[in-house]
């Protein structure tokens, strides 16, 4: 099995430690000890701020520690797509990859799957794997019970086997962020929560497709997990970045010799 790269293992280590200094200043204070008012705000909004940062940076591992890339000897990476499956976009997706005979792993929600089963049968089919989005996408999911998140997340898992006969082992959060009940209820559920070498941060309807190539082209390496969005919700005959993007990406792939895998060959999964 393939040796994952994980986020740092020193965000945790330092998260604990700026919780036992404000927690050491507080008891001080409570048993009369002279702790200035300065040094206690301090050391309370330094530890708010690392709370934020380090759900917003996931790499940081101060709460989990998510799979950023693989290290392989192969000249392989392994595209993945967030957020659908979506009617249109999902299929125009699947039809380049099919050209250029390219794999790729589908993040997808869960209850956009069950409204369009027809295409998670397209993926498995096709040689793709699917991956764990939760069930709705929201973007509270990092202030969810991790009960209720694990609930979602094994939801979500169940109606996945039904295509392609287990349980998907990967979990991608919603927009990356992990918090201590994303990291509990991944763990509860079994997954493995992996975030990405980098995205082409398409998600939106107005992402630039020329700034995401840049983005990707920069970490195009064997062993990296790169980011794209075909779920992405457009207006009537608009299309999403991802239709120039990816079969620019594609012939960057190609020129450099590399090939995308899904994230079980990458990484070693069933």
């Amino acid at each position: 099995m393939t040796e994952p790269v994980r986020a740092s293992k020193w965000g945790r280590p330092l998260l604990l430690a700026l919780l036992a200094v404000a927690l050491a200043l507080v008891v001080a204070r409570l048993l009369g000890g002279h702790v200035p008012d300065a040094a206690l705000w301090a050391t309370l909004i330094v530890l708010q701020i690392a709370v934020f940062v380090g759900v917003r940076f996931p790499a940081l591992g101060m709460f989990a520690r998510p799979i950023l890339a693989g290290q392989v000897q192969q000249p392989v990476v392994a595209l993945t797509f967030d957020d659908g499956p979506h009617p249109q976009h999902t299929r125009h997706v699947l039809d380049l990859l099919a050209a250029s005979g390219h794999r790729a792993t589908f993040f997808v929600i869960g209850q956009r799957a069950q409204e369009q089963p027809e295409l998670l049968t397209q993926i498995v089919e096709e040689g793709h794997g699917l991956g764990n989005h939760t069930w709705r996408h929201s973007y509270l999911t990092p202030a969810l019970p991790a009960r209720r998140l694990e609930a979602e997340l094994r939801r979500t898992g169940e109606l996945l086997a039904q295509f392609c006969g287990h349980a998907p082992r990967w979990f991608r959060p919603p927009v990356g962020l992990v918090s201590p009940p994303v990291g509990l209820a991944a763990a509860r559920a079994g997954l493995e929560v992996v975030i990405w070498t980098e995205t082409a941060r398409d998600g939106v309807a107005w992402a630039d497709a020329g700034k995401g190539l840049e983005r990707l082209r920069k970490h195009l390496k064997p062993g990296a997990i790169l980011v794209l969005h075909d779920g992405v919700h457009t207006a009537p005959g608009q299309q999403p970045a991802v239709y120039a993007l990816l079969p620019r990406l594609l012939a960057e792939l190609e020129a450099r010799g590399l090939r995308s895998v899904t994230l079980d060959a990458l990484l070693g999964g069933k």
